[in-house]
């Protein structure tokens, strides 16, 4: 399984994450914010904050996305 090297928090409510095989996703959030889950990122200051432990992307202790549901979200 790929571990997360980074993410970088873009516009609009997209993610560039980038893969420890070299290879990147940009995962789009911005359909997700009315949800109960991530509605806490629609705060843009927030939503930047994102940071990754090669597991998960992380917003503080608040909300985290694992790499396997990195590539499910990817995919819709």
């Amino acid at each position: 399984m790929s571990r997360i090297k980074s993410v970088v928090p873009k516009g609009d409510y997209r993610l560039e994450v980038l893969l420890d095989n070299g290879s990147s996703v940009i995962l789009n959030l911005e359909s997700r914010l009315q949800t109960l889950r991530f509605g806490m990122l629609s705060d843009k200051e927030f939503f930047k904050t994102a940071t990754t432990d090669g597991i998960c992307i992380r917003w503080g202790d608040l909300i985290e996305i694992s790499v396997t549901e990195v590539f499910q979200l990817a995919q819709k």
